[in-house]
């Protein structure tokens, strides 16, 4: 048995380890990743990539990657309520039903939603962790764990050859699924809910071009007495998954061979003999389940270990991406010695709650498609849905696809999470109050920084979050220059790293847009401090009494340096080494 050294072990090589991995090399933290499986997902699983992960995806140089995988947009701007792909059209949801409504969802964000499976992701992610020095490896599995106050000692077991090892982490992430063992070994239980459905997802390869023609339709739900599902679009040629409702009570996968699958896929489609090869089937229930603790001494759940819930919505693989993005700079804080223990306390306390909206919306969502008649329906009530004799039935079912609006356009779900912690310091101000459809970008603390297009002197744009990748940022109004200052002094006597900007003509940027303070809610003499995920940290309306005394206390506070916070306040003193 050896004996390895790293700073963090990251358990599970899926979208949530992968991101942990990218973050933690991007950061230059000492990272191994091991995964149980023996090469990533083959299966596409998860498609939907929000455009706050894209906007992750673009921080960390992949995204350009993740969009040439994806469904070509002009394909996967809508959903259809069909009987069958050569059938009856019974309604739709398109972005091109609502352009104002497109068009203000791409001015909340520098990305846009894409449609790219799981299986093109991984691969992406896995490069981009390689290419930061993270050695990730297939084919080794954690068998136990033991925690002592320096660190934790993780016995892992290659399936080649049986050998084993010991893993001794400062730290570990459990990214390691819904069934986590790391979990189990840790004995947290889960808040879990009966499932509500039980369905097979079928991986399969048909050319359906003749058949789709110009709809742009990403998802596809089929209702007709044969078979009832949803088909989505992988690439908008010849991949495609069909979602279908089985019962495990009465029947097995094993009853669901590839050709009754194809069989089933032919008939959602409408063409008895179209060329259909089934690649692979996956069980999959439809369910909430959140862990009763994200957390426990310096082990961390991520991903499906910490939550999973129903697909409808597309919130699964990036409310877990979106978890290492929230963890890993607070455990890199903490490594680097600029940040105290406490602040690790933050990461439940933030994604906890964002966990729990997500789950309970997208059980909305699958509760409402039982209006339209999807997967939950008695094929004898859809007898006469192609006939003539169908007409009402199709009138009662497409009356119900408006309500479905914000299972398909999340825009508030996405961005307007506003975070409560003791990383953030509030200033006396009510948070806004997104729906689950409409974002109210504002820089509240605890909110996302909003987006905003800037200029540098030279004239090459910056969105807000290409300033503030893998570092604290501050942006000062155009009288603000006493902020960048202190944040100067912040940063050398913190040793924190922070970038300052002061927006103005004058200034380090210029924002495109005129009324952008009016969104961040400052005054030419205020500033708004960053955190390193992009949520707003610290703001001060107009100027401050002394840039420092404000900044220091208030740095200290959110990076969880508590005794620092409690003594007394800093003055940028001329005889301070750190005076500029």
């Amino acid at each position: 048995m050896t004996v390895a050294d790293v700073d963090v072990l990251v358990v599970g090589a899926g979208p949530a380890g992968l991101s942990t991995a990218v973050l933690l090399g991007r950061l230059g933290i000492s990272t191994r990743v091991v995964e149980r499986r023996a090469a990533g997902s083959a299966h596409p699983k998860a498609h939907v990539v929000n455009a706050r992960t894209m906007e992750l995806f673009r921080q960390w140089g992949v995204a350009d990657e993740v969009r040439d995988a994806a469904l070509p947009l002009d394909r996967g701007i809508g959903v259809g309520w069909v009987t069958r792909l050569t059938g009856i059209e019974i309604g739709r949801i398109t972005a091109a039903d609502a352009p104002d409504e497109w068009d203000r969802m791409c001015a909340d964000s520098s990305e846009a939603l894409v449609s790219c499976p799981q299986d093109r992701i991984e691969p992406i992610l896995l490069a981009a962790a390689r290419r930061l020095g993270v050695r990730v490896d297939f084919g080794v599995e954690a068998t136990g764990l033991g925690q002592t106050p320096a660190g934790v000692d993780v016995r892992v077991r290659r399936a080649a050859d049986g050998g084993t090892e010991t893993v001794r982490a400062r730290y570990v992430v459990a990214a390691d699924g819904a069934r986590s063992p790391v979990r189990e070994l840790l004995g947290i239980g889960n808040d879990a809910v009966a499932p509500v459905g039980h369905l097979l997802n079928a991986y399969v390869d048909a050319d359906l071009g003749p058949y789709t023609g110009d709809r742009p339709y990403a998802l596809w739900w089929i209702l007709n007495a044969r078979t009832q599902g949803a088909m989505i679009a992988l690439d908008g040629k010849r991949r495609w998954t069909y979602n279908f409702a089985f019962d495990p009570e009465r029947e097995s996968i094993a009853d669901y061979p590839p050709e009754r699958c194809a069989g089933l896929f032919r008939e959602a489609v409408g063409v008895p003999d179209l060329a259909v090869t089934v690649r692979s089937v996956l069980p999959w229930k439809l369910e909430i389940a959140i862990a009763e603790r994200f957390r426990a001494g310096r082990v961390f759940l991520v991903g499906d270990a910490a939550h999973r819930f129903p697909p409808t919505g597309g919130f699964g693989m990036n409310t877990g991406i979106q978890d290492a993005h929230n963890l890993a700079w607070k455990l890199a804080a903490v490594l680097r010695g600029w940040a105290g223990e406490e602040l690790l306390a933050g990461y439940e306390d933030e994604r906890m709650p964002v966990a729990r909206v997500n789950a309970a919306q997208s059980m909305r969502n699958a509760e409402r498609m039982a209006g339209t008649g999807a997967l939950f329906t008695d094929p004898s009530v859809l007898a006469s849905i192609e006939d003539a004799a169908g007409k009402d039935l199709r009138a009662a079912l497409a009356a119900g696809i408006p309500a479905q609006r914000d299972h398909f356009l999340f825009q508030g779900q996405t961005f307007g999470h506003v975070y409560r912690s003791a990383a953030v310091v509030p200033d006396g101000t009510l948070a806004p109050r997104s729906t689950v459809a409409e974002y109210r970008m504002e820089a509240h603390p605890g909110a996302l920084a909003p987006h905003t297009w800037f200029r540098t002197p030279e004239g090459a744009r910056r969105a807000t979050v290409d300033l503030s990748a893998d570092t604290f940022v501050l942006l000062a109004g155009a009288e603000g220059r006493a902020w960048v200052e202190a944040a100067d002094v912040a940063s050398r006597r913190l040793g924190v790293p922070i970038a300052a900007f002061r927006v103005g003509a004058d200034g380090d940027l210029v924002a495109e847009a005129d009324g952008w303070r009016h969104v961040w809610g400052i005054t030419p003499h205020g500033c708004v401090l960053v955190r390193p995920d992009g949520h707003v940290a610290l703001r001060v309306p107009g100027a401050g009494a002394d840039g420092v005394a404000d900044l220091i206390p208030a740095l200290r506070a959110v990076l969880g340096r508590r005794a620092e916070a409690e003594a007394p306040a800093d003055t940028l003193d001329p005889a301070d080494p750190a005076f500029p």
